[in-house]
């Protein structure tokens, strides 16, 4: 894994590093855990990043999606996990289901409705919760939890796996849960993505809410002149190189 070690080594020590292992053999050189940005959605590699009726204007005003700061960022934060094998399930409008997998030993098992899905509303109900066992651990240094996240920019219509957080510095499985949106018979590809996973350290913070004051007015104009106000474009992702460079940001 060690095209992974560069993201996640997470501090100045050599052992501020998470570790990602799985408990099949072979299965890192046919279907490694990558970092996210392997996994964009297909949606948003064919989106332009200016407006193809303005192409000519290219200014912040007319940007598309693709130039926005904050997802391309969230794309690419972390790992994902795709799904190591092909699964074919099959879920009757009785909320019976089964499933396949090509090899007897990767499992998969119904998650309880009296654990999950009863207690959400019903407009939110799976009709089936799935949940893996999954063939890879991860461990991480200690006060340092992983965020798992569904492929939320995938708009996968079949199933969502369920958000959470992972005290990974000593649970090392990360067995999915995955909720079905409605009755049939599907087929996953192996590679589908399941979840992404964002590293997040172990902390609390102080919060300050009130009415804006006078410096807080300066900051935000200073903040907006820094990154749209005075550029046709790129003002934001500049400043933010300028930052990576900056001793007191690292």
């Amino acid at each position: 894994m060690k095209m992974l070690e560069k993201i996640f080594k997470i501090g100045p020590k050599k052992e501020d590093k998470i570790e990602i292992w799985s408990d099949v053999p072979g299965l890192t050189e046919v279907m490694p855990v990558q970092e996210s940005f392997h996994f964009l959605p297909n949606w948003f590699v064919k989106t332009p990043s200016w407006s193809e009726e303005k192409k000519g204007i290219r200014t912040d005003e007319f940007q598309t999606i693709k130039q926005c700061p904050a997802v391309p960022e969230f794309m690419n934060m972390g790992f994902t996990i795709p799904l190591w094998c092909d699964l074919r399930i099959k879920i009757n409008d009785d909320g019976t289901a089964e499933w396949g997998a090509p090899r007897s030993s990767f499992h998969f098992g119904i998650h309880p409705e009296d654990q999950l899905a009863n207690y959400l509303p019903q407009y939110a109900k799976p009709t089936l919760v799935l949940k893996t066992h999954c063939p890879w651990k991860i461990k991480t240094p200690p006060g340092i939890l992983l965020l798992q996240l569904p492929m939320l920019w995938h708009f996968n219509p079949i199933f969502t796996v369920a958000a959470g957080i992972i005290w990974s510095e000593f649970q090392h499985e990360i067995n999915q849960q995955v909720m079905f949106h409605h009755p049939g018979e599907f087929i996953l590809q192996q590679g589908t993505p399941l979840a992404q996973y964002i590293p997040i350290r172990r902390e609390t913070f102080n919060y300050d809410i009130g009415d804006q004051t006078d410096e807080q007015r300066l900051n935000a104009q200073r903040s907006w002149l820094q990154s749209a106000g005075l550029q046709f474009r790129g003002g934001y992702s500049q400043h933010v190189k300028k930052l990576e460079k900056c001793p007191h940001h690292n």
